[in-house]
């Protein structure tokens, strides 16, 4: 199979709308897919496939999926408040048996995780920051490891929940936060060391130990150098804040990193495409989230790495399909 084989191409994404100087710390919209980047994604595929279909609602795929049996499903619906919503669709192709891009259920499970990511992380030896989980608030609470520490929910992306407020320094801190995430989020809480040192995120497409392109951005601030060796990358920062931008940061990655790295990608079998956002700390590299469901806008962080790379967007939607289909000739090879 390859591309040429499919006139169509199904989206199935959120595809709200929302003010962004008007979201606050909880709001769930940060965390879906926006109009602008569906938009985007839409005029990007309608390059490469004569048709694109999109869907806004689990729901409406599902009482289409049958027509999809010769189409190529592309993911990008990111729910509300269920831990679950990143595996939706993926269940539904898995289902329907449909070809589509993009982590599998497990992958989907584990990634949105900030706990079963971690053991990824353990088995790969790539290192990442001493935890703890709090399902509720205990008296006798207790912090073994050094201070500061990072107290955020478990299930959610795009920082919600979190500011500078969440890097704490004493065990009664450690409880107030807790308490307050607990109550808002309903949801387990992870305590992590927080580490210092630079932002990265590395960008990679492939399939199973086949890494078809990779690449590296260094997060930082333009007006505050060394701002994340004591700062988060938190909601404020992230949604509202233009003085933190991006940069080249391929050379920050270390061969034996990208080998451990590469053997991460392939412990999650089908994902295809991920975010890995961490921090270098005296040249160590800490894995601080797998983002498997990362923002797709072209100019967002995962599309920019992978121009510094050589890919324009419509090049990479192009590798995301190729490298999808060739995982698929590989696995499940037509008989003839």
């Amino acid at each position: 199979m390859q591309l040429t084989d499919f006139s169509t191409l199904v989206l199935i994404a959120d595809n709200v709308v929302f003010d962004k100087k008007k979201v606050t710390l909880y709001s769930q919209e940060v965390d879906r897919a926006y109009n602008t980047n569906v938009s985007y994604l839409k005029a990007g595929f309608e390059q490469l496939f004569q048709t694109v279909i999109v869907y806004d609602d689990p729901q409406s795929f599902l009482a289409n999926a049958k027509s999809h049996k010769n189409d190529i499903i592309f993911p990008y619906w990111h729910g509300e408040s269920s831990r679950n919503k990143h595996a939706v669709i993926s269940s539904i192709c898995e289902i329907e048996n449909l070809i589509y891009i993009g982590p599998d259920t497990y992958a989907n499970i584990v990634c949105s995780d900030k706990i079963l990511s971690k053991d990824i992380c353990r088995m790969a030896n790539v290192k990442y920051p001493r935890f703890k989980v709090i399902n509720e608030i205990e008296s006798n609470v207790k912090w073994p490891y050094r201070y500061p520490v990072v107290v955020k929910p478990v299930y959610e992306g795009s920082s919600l929940g979190m500011t500078q407020e969440n890097i704490i320094n004493d065990i009664i801190g450690i409880q107030k936060m807790a308490r307050k995430l607990l109550a808002e989020f309903k949801q387990p809480i992870l305590v992590e060391e927080f580490i210092g040192g630079i932002e990265v995120n590395m960008a990679i497409i492939g399939w199973k130990d086949t890494i078809k392109v990779w690449s590296a951005a260094e997060r930082y601030h333009t007006l505050k150098p060394g701002f994340f060796n004591s700062n988060l990358f938190a909601f404020e920062e992230k949604n509202l804040n233009d003085d933190i931008v991006l940069r080249d940061g391929r050379h920050l990655i270390s061969e034996d990193l990208l080998k451990r790295i590469t053997h991460l990608f392939s412990w999650l079998d089908k994902i295809e495409h991920i975010r890995i956002d961490g921090k270098i700390l005296d040249g160590e590299f800490y894995c601080i989230e797998l983002t498997q469901d990362a923002d797709l806008h072209p100019e967002g962080s995962f599309f920019t790495q992978l121009q510094y790379a050589g890919y324009d967007f419509i090049e990479a939607l192009r590798l995301l399909v190729d490298n999808c289909l060739e995982r698929y000739n590989n696995q499940f090879p037509i008989q003839s």
